[in-house]
């Protein structure tokens, strides 16, 4: 079927333009589709009331109360007996299913299960017809590119029936001013391999749960041959000043978590993870390793203390795994053990690199509370006080000792042990022990070093 050839009519109601773009670029992947969009009930009553055929599916994005919605489903009621109707809705709640009840033709769809409910929907309607889309080349609408943070894949423009010429490479950095230019001259469609179309899709249902509370959220695509760093940033999205994760990447933190916490649980001593570490360049080896030291030292520090918790080991092993974890590709910020360390070196960081450190804290404690409630309460203040120092030299808050809790200092403390271990040329126990006598000789500090001693004395 060529682009001649008589399409499949839908229409796409929904007031986000980003959704809008969603649906159609989902539709015209999977189908030969002439796909509608509309931002309003009223545009869509209007378009169905001067359409000749009724369109062969709708999908409405449902907003409750918004203007026109009686008048605008009871049309579709009274007139479109032979349309599919997809109703996009947060959760499936009742009064959604009340409203909704009366006409059969309609679906209910979960909005976070998109894109991929709406595929297997499609699919499913049109199999074995001729408007299932199969061709090796499948259209993007330029609108929808200006939607991405950079596509990072190659990108085509159809010149004739059959015939693709590559415009840009998988290499290229393509933003939206390399977009704008086509649109510029007219041109309303890219191309991309199917391929390349179907990842496309899985990805933007790995961020479709971000994408749905934040309205001027850019999708982040990554492909596989990217660099660390690009491939992050699918993971740990900034917006609006706040940091999200996608769900994979929460689960493989999940994960760690519970590796760590059996290691801990298996009574790890300090000294066999010492002996384990080794000079690797690779920061990822540095940051696992971190992470590693810090919640082993934690957990053994809260023992002597009898500190033994279930719930204090976890608090300090969430809070080990997640402290630095927006840091994770920026091992010239990862490194940093303090602020005045920070400020040393200030003058060679970007603006953005300077921002990042500095709010690392915060964004730790934020992910915490917002995608880990397995992490037990107050966990999110180890994580934002990690860098405070007791005489008030360190951030975010310049808090100082009396300010900063128990299992703060004890957190702290380990934290600091971590940077010492990993990144001192020479490190030694004794050395370590006499620069916790001078930085943490503070009421809340002095019994953890001191613990730390007898760890050492055992």
């Amino acid at each position: 079927m060529t682009e001649a050839t008589t399409k499949l009519p839908f229409l796409v109601v929904s007031s986000s333009p980003y959704m809008r773009g969603i649906l159609k670029f989902v539709l015209e992947t999977l189908l030969h589709t002439e796909v509608v969009e509309l931002e309003s009930e009223e545009k869509a009553l209007l378009f169905l009331k001067n359409l000749e055929a009724a369109p062969s599916m709708i999908v409405y994005d449902y907003v409750p109360n918004a203007y026109l919605i009686e008048d605008f489903l009871g049309y579709l009621r009274d007139h479109s007996k032979t349309v599919s109707i997809i109703v996009l809705v947060d959760k499936l709640k009742e009064e959604s299913k009340e409203l909704l009840r009366e006409n059969q033709q309609i679906m209910l769809m979960d909005e976070s299960g998109l894109p991929n409910n709406l595929v297997e929907v499609a699919k499913a309607a049109f199999e074995e017809t001729a408007y299932l889309n199969t061709e090796e080349y499948c259209r993007i609408d330029v609108k929808f590119l200006s939607i991405l943070d950079g596509i990072n894949k190659n990108l085509f423009i159809r010149i004739g029936n059959d015939k693709y010429i590559k415009i840009f490479n998988e290499d290229d950095n393509t933003g939206l001013v390399d977009i704008k230019k086509y649109q510029a001259k007219g041109i309303s469609y890219l191309y991309l391999t199917r391929e390349t179309a179907l990842w496309v899709i899985n990805q933007i249902q790995n961020q479709i749960d971000i994408f749905l509370k934040f309205n001027n959220f850019k999708f982040v695509l990554r492909g596989a041959s990217d660099t660390p760093e690009k491939r992050f940033e699918q993971k740990i999205l900034r917006i609006n000043d706040e940091v999200h994760i996608d769900k994979e990447f929460r689960d493989s933190i999940s994960k760690t978590i519970e590796k760590i916490r059996a290691a801990v649980e298996k009574e790890a001593k300090i000294e066999t993870i010492l002996k384990s570490l080794n000079d690797k360049p690779d920061h990822h080896a540095f940051f696992m390793q971190k992470l590693n030291l810090t919640s082993i030292v934690a957990c053994v520090l809260a023992k002597k203390l009898d500190w033994i918790s279930k719930t204090t080991m976890d608090k300090l092993v969430y809070a080990a795994v997640l402290c630095d974890i927006t840091l994770v590709v920026k091992p010239n910020l990862l490194k940093i053990k303090n602020l005045q360390e920070f400020e040393s070196i200030k003058h060679t960081l970007s603006e953005d690199e300077q921002k990042i450190f500095l709010s690392h804290p915060r964004d730790a404690a934020q992910l915490i509370k917002r995608y880990f409630a397995g992490a037990p309460t107050d966990t999110d203040a180890l994580a934002y006080q990690h860098h405070e120092l007791p005489d008030g030299s360190g951030f975010p808050g310049g808090l100082r000792a009396e300010k900063i809790s128990p299992l703060s200092a004890l957190f702290i403390v380990a934290n600091d042990f971590a940077y010492y271990f990993l990144l001192d040329d020479d490190p030694s126990m004794d050395d370590f022990l006499l620069k916790c006598h001078s930085r943490y000789d503070y009421v809340n500090f002095r019994k953890v070093f001191k613990a730390l001693d007898k760890v050492r004395k055992k």
